[in-house]
């Protein structure tokens, strides 16, 4: 037996849950397909609070505000940005995933906990097959388009061939019994080659983590970080890959890739929750058009310069820790930290504020 839908959704993350969000709310029937309704992925947690409303995401499912950002370079000198516009609102991403899939499901998109296996047939339309713990037998469901959102280790690009993504893995655990007011950042190549380390304020606690490129050494730089922030741990902590933007694949035919499964997380500030919920909503706006090919369009109009020159900057500043130290003393000024937060925080589109933000790196950039 094959069953009937518009659109099947694989992933119960952001993505995937804003378009079926989405696109239940403009009548098209669509199916969510999530492995596991009890999966939490390792996460700080951090969305823009103007988020919220841009994208209607329920409010009851932030956990704390944060109006202060902090970034410590190398060698110890330090800035903090007090947000004016704005604040970083934490969630716990077990509680925001099941809050987004609630309201999907609300909207009118059908919930399945399945796992998808394989494409059975790719033409005019797309026959998926999944395994589901409720059905002793395996199911296929025959879908108009289907949305990608399974995240870096994406199963759907596996069985279409596509190469995996490049990647980059951290380490981050919850911790009780410590605290802050600000988002930390934590600057230097010992215990964050070429990337950051971080400590976020969580409801009870703070979480913690940090980055490198391949799992080798990533234990040192963890061991490394707890002893220059003075944190202990619990032993806790969870290892999890984070994909490096490519911009290289947004659809395959009538098969749509969002959130970490197309890579879209944002180089050097490494934002993923927003840009996955943004990717879910235009690939849902594409496909209520009936062209696929328009995500890209919507996309790249959006985001695509955004992310090129972010990815610039990830590549000249962290490249060594002497200039590290640069991004410290330039975020002093406050015209600087003023046009930062209206690309960050406030997640300004027009034109005038991305070319003033890169105008003021140029003299970097070369």
């Amino acid at each position: 037996m094959i069953f009937r839908t518009q659109v099947l959704i694989i992933g119960g993350g952001p993505a995937g849950a804003t378009a079926a969000r989405v696109l239940a709310r403009s009548g098209i029937d669509s199916i969510l397909v999530e492995r596991d309704f009890f999966s939490v992925k390792p996460c700080g947690g951090g969305i823009p609070s103007t988020a919220f409303r841009e994208l209607d995401i329920p409010e009851y499912s932030i956990k704390k505000h944060v109006d202060a950002i902090s970034v410590v370079s190398p060698k110890g000198d330090k800035v903090d940005i007090k947000l004016s516009e704005g604040s970083i609102a934490i969630v716990e991403r077990g509680d925001f995933d099941r809050a987004l899939r609630t309201e999907a499901e609300k909207s009118g998109a059908r919930l399945l906990e399945a796992r998808f296996t394989q494409f059975e047939d790719i033409g005019r339309t797309v026959v998926a097959r999944l395994t589901c713990p409720q059905v002793p037998r395996s199911i296929a469901i025959e879908a108009d388009y289907v949305v990608a959102a399974d995240g870096v280790n994406s199963r759907v690009r596996t069985a279409l061939n596509i190469k995996p993504l490049s990647s980059f893995f951290t380490l981050s655990e919850k911790m009780r019994g410590e605290d802050t007011d600000a988002c930390e950042f934590w600057l230097g190549s010992s215990h964050a080659p070429r990337s950051y380390s971080w400590v976020f304020p969580q409801k009870d606690g703070v979480s913690a983590g940090t980055a490198a490129f391949g799992r080798t050494g990533i234990e040192v730089c963890w061991d490394r970080f707890l002893k220059r922030r003075g944190l202990r741990t619990n032993g806790s902590r969870r290892g999890f890959r984070i994909p490096l933007w490519q911009g290289d694949i947004y659809n395959l035919g009538k098969i749509l890739f969002v959130g970490d499964a197309a890579g879209q997380v944002m180089p050097f500030t490494c934002e993923g929750i927003y840009y996955s919920m943004k990717s879910g909503e235009m690939a849902a706006l594409a496909i209520m058009d009936g062209k696929a090919g328009n995500y890209k369009r919507l996309w790249e109009k959006s985001f695509y310069k955004r992310f090129s020159l972010m990815k610039r900057l990830w590549a000249y500043f962290l490249k060594a820790d002497s200039r590290a130290e640069k991004i410290v003393q330039v975020h002093k000024r406050p015209e600087i930290q003023k046009a930062s937060m209206t690309l960050w925080l406030r997640k300004d589109l027009r034109k005038g504020s991305l070319l003033s933000y890169t105008n003021i790196f140029r003299r970097f950039l070369g």
